[in-house]
């Protein structure tokens, strides 16, 4: 007899785990697919091991066996990510895949926890009318969402309540709120936790950025910033952004969404098992389930009249163009990602950069999205400057040590001795817009242990993001010499790196079927009972952080699977 269930999700990561929760709830019988572990409480109760996290990569998926090609245009031949793999390569969390496992990405990430602006889903439309039209690059793709922040708004609020976010509210209403953000784009209620402590630098940041008529306010985290719900409140150790956190303080769906599903008993977990193709019935325009290597590696199939793939967005596109799913031509396209342009210094007094999560922090809005000032430099979308006061553990400071530096002996010694407890990060956060010549295929040459194919993405840092970066520098430059920098130092504003775990729009959400993959509930348009949900489906990309706006759409998304089963 063949095995089916009401609905398959595949990755149980920041959006799955949420889809499955409310399925689960209403009723359905849910499988959930998994590569990594099913986590317990006790696999992070040490965690405090940044050669196990952080130079090994223990919760990220290795090269060796998920492989991601990458090349900057098409006349190059692609490799494995060269910044990622091979004796110079790093597992540095933040500069490839998220993690896998149940819980994903939400285990490790730092928990920056963003609402979209208003103005942030009519991008287009937005530039258009404030600079014109031929202000767009020529060959941009970049459209306007088919939803508006007021249609993802309630959304946005279940993620801060049911998941749990702190912070202070800045616009209530249409009421501004001291303290808060005053440009954030209005909101029915605050948060349920106020926010976290912040650093001991930041403090420095704040008083300088009001000096310079700035309007600072406390960064949102999905942290606790007292007990909730059984979880704890963030003890400020200080080993977070790419670590899991050993008393739950932090916002993972591996402690929220997943034990919530289970007690239901109508959720399912398969763990170490890997989904290889998306299975359709004659016509092709409908899924009848997925077929998948179990963890003994045999060949499996499952059926069911539900299909979530919510894996991560690069995976999402893999499976679809693995089970040839792209009859427009569409999945891969409009790849889009973040160049975070760090920003380095020292300090004169400790700073205590061990201490505390990166989300300790503060950040200005004033120079976000559609906020950037007129310029000569053709940048027309802005990104909010956030200070990074802590969570810089030992080897991951030696990786951002000022280029003067020594690299070895007695000479670096003194200097991670004099300065390692005195330095102070800041970034931003600014997108590439999406292009034809921006995408991800699948690679000709290269596959994973299973024969599979590997996905190779295709990227290159345009002149117009290297301008928005160095223009941003300069704010950040002004804010270091005000807060008394003795030092500083910045990353090439077209850096390394081209993932970041902050890459969308590759299989975006649209009304036309010609020109997108999905409908705005994460459906697909060639596929009917196929859902593809995260950060993939988003049309354009300002400068937040996904992961908030990705579990926002899965609980709109949730919330019409739910109404269609009734």
């Amino acid at each position: 007899m063949t095995e089916r269930t009401d609905a398959i999700v595949v990755g149980l990561g920041a959006s799955g785990a949420i889809i499955a929760e409310k399925l689960a709830t209403a009723g359905a019988t849910v499988i959930g697919f998994d590569k990594g572990a099913h986590f317990s409480e006790e696999d992070f109760r040490f965690k405090h091991d940044e050669l196990r996290y952080y130079s090994r990569g223990a919760l990220v998926p290795d090269m060796s066996v998920n492989p991601i090609t990458w090349r900057p245009d098409g006349r190059h031949e692609a490799s494995i990510l060269p910044w990622a793999s091979g004796p110079a390569g790093s597992s540095e969390p933040l500069f490839g895949l998220p993690s896998y496992g149940t819980g994903g990405g939400s285990v490790h990430w730092g928990g920056l926890s963003w609402r979209f602006r208003q103005a942030d889903f009519r991008m287009r439309s937005a530039i258009i009318e404030r600079f014109g039209q031929d202000a767009l690059p020529e060959d941009t793709t970049l459209v306007d969402w088919p939803i508006s922040y007021e249609d993802l708004e309630p959304y946005y609020d279940c993620v801060e309540w049911e998941q749990g976010v702190s912070g202070q509210a800045g616009n209530v209403n249409g009421e501004i709120l001291e303290g808060g953000n005053p440009f954030e784009s209005p909101r029915k209620r605050g948060y349920p936790m106020p926010p976290l402590r912040r650093g001991a630098a930041d403090a420095r940041f704040v008083e300088a950025c009001k000096r310079l008529g700035y309007h600072p306010f406390p960064q949102p985290a999905a942290i606790a910033s007292v007990d909730l719900n059984g979880r704890s409140a963030c003890v400020y150790c200080g080993f977070c952004h790419g670590f899991p956190c050993h008393v739950n303080a932090k916002t993972s769906t591996q402690v929220t969404s997943i034990p919530t599903a289970l007690a239901t008993g109508n959720l399912e977990i398969r763990p170490f098992t890997r989904v290889f193709q998306v299975n359709r019935d004659s016509t092709r325009r409908r899924v009848v389930g997925v077929s998948y290597f179990d963890a003994d590696g045999r060949v499996r199939e499952l059926e069911a009249d539900v299909v979530l793939l919510a894996a991560y967005s690069l995976e999402n596109t893999r499976l679809l163009l693995v089970s040839g799913i792209n009859e427009n031509g569409q999945v891969g396209q409009h790849f889009m990602t973040h160049n975070f342009g760090w920003f380095n210094g020292i300090l004169p007094e400790w700073t205590n950069p061990f201490m505390g999560p990166l989300t300790a922090a503060s950040t200005i809005d004033d120079v976000t999205s559609e906020l950037i000032p007129d310029n000569e430099e053709g940048v027309l979308w802005g990104s909010p400057i956030i200070s990074f006061p802590g969570d810089i553990q030992p080897i991951e400071a030696v990786h951002n040590m000022s280029p003067t530096a020594p690299r070895w002996g007695e000479g670096f010694k003194d200097w991670l001795r004099e300065n390692y407890r005195r330095l102070f990060r800041m970034y931003s956060e600014t997108t590439n817009f999406p292009s034809q010549r921006h995408y991800c295929d699948l690679d000709p040459e290269i596959t994973d242990p299973f024969g599979q194919p590997a996905l190779r993405v295709t990227h290159d840092w345009d002149e117009r993001e290297i301008k928005s970066v160095k223009f941003l520098s300069k704010i950040k430059r002004a804010i270091a010499e005000e807060m008394g920098m003795i030092e500083w130092w910045e990353h090439s504003p077209a850096p390394f790196y081209h993932l970041g775990t902050h890459e969308v729009g590759t299989h975006r959400m649209g009304e036309d079927p010609s020109t997108s993959v999905v409908d705005p509930f994460g459906e697909s348009h060639e596929c009917k009972g196929l859902y593809v949900v995260g950060g993939g489906q988003f049309p354009s990309y300002g400068a937040y952080n996904p992961t908030e706006t990705i579990q926002a759409l899965a609980y709109f998304t949730a919330d019409h699977l739910v109404k269609e089963r009734t």
